[in-house]
């Protein structure tokens, strides 16, 4: 990989490029000159610090060292993006590397899924990579997906099947329980801003104290249940009334979905 290598970035204003791309550069992955940005709708905000190209389609762009396909599958699906000698970095999910690799003729394919995370350079990004990817790509996808968050390596698409599911969900989980506390809260007469107040704390606050500690987090319900207080009835009821079984069965629906997904 040459130290600036030339980079597409399909889709490079959407929810993830728009992150992506400014992290790279910010970060001098590659400068300005070699970085390529492609979209249907022209230049972005996003991009002002740097004097990047702007293109409609990848034919238009220099031959690229590294393509990466942030967009949706149904546009992958329906555009062109012949590349065989580029590595190719996917973030779309629902696109198995098999589909990418017959599309764009490349066999050096990383896939990635980050999360909504990278807008504040949170995202966890798991990836895996074909047999053809060399330890210079991979080094740089994890360059890539370090200036947006944290980055692991998973074993093979099976994996990313179930991140996509899991992590893939950024705030959305949090979102939903934070919406029911709501509901609750106001249905024991606080008003809506105090419900707000105290979700808030306990869905983003709260969390803080487990960072870099979650595989305490069974220990740290234990002993509040141990402590047989008003939290321990409360976390009772909740998994009485089949909490855990709820989360599983919507990991299985989304999982299935997924799966789906893969099928085109």
């Amino acid at each position: 990989m040459p130290p600036n290598p030339v980079i597409a970035l399909v889709g490079a204003s959407g929810w993830l490029g728009r992150y992506i791309g400014p992290a790279l550069l910010a970060n001098g992955l590659t400068d300005a000159e070699h970085f390529h940005a492609l979209n249907r709708s022209g230049p972005s905000n996003a991009y002002t610090a740097w004097p990047v190209a702007w293109h409609h389609d990848l034919a238009e762009a220099p031959s690229p060292d590294v393509v990466i396909l942030s967009l949706r599958p149904d546009d992958f699906r329906a555009g062109n993006f012949h590349c065989p000698d580029a590595l190719v970095i996917s973030v779309m999910a629902g696109v198995l590397a098999a589909e990418i690799a017959e599309k764009t003729g490349a066999s050096r394919i990383i896939r990635a899924l980050p999360n909504a995370l990278a807008e504040v350079g949170q995202s966890y990004t798991p990836w895996t990579a074909a047999a053809a990817a060399g330890e210079a790509d991979k080094s740089l996808a994890r360059a890539i997906f370090s200036g947006i968050g944290t980055e692991a390596e998973v074993p093979g698409e099976a994996q990313i099947d179930v991140m996509t599911a899991l992590s893939g969900a950024g705030p959305a989980y949090a979102a939903l329980l934070a919406t029911a506390l709501i509901k609750a809260a106001e249905s024991q007469g606080l008003s809506p801003s105090l419900a707000r107040g105290a979700a808030e704390n306990l869905v983003c606050n709260a969390a803080l104290l487990l960072k870099g500690r979650i595989a305490e987090a069974p220990d740290i319900v234990q002993s509040f249940i141990d402590y047989d207080g008003v939290i321990a009835e409360g976390l009772r009821t909740t998994r009485a009334a089949g909490h855990d079984e709820s989360i599983a069965k919507g990991l299985e629906a989304a999982l299935v979905k997924v799966r789906q997904m893969n099928l085109g």
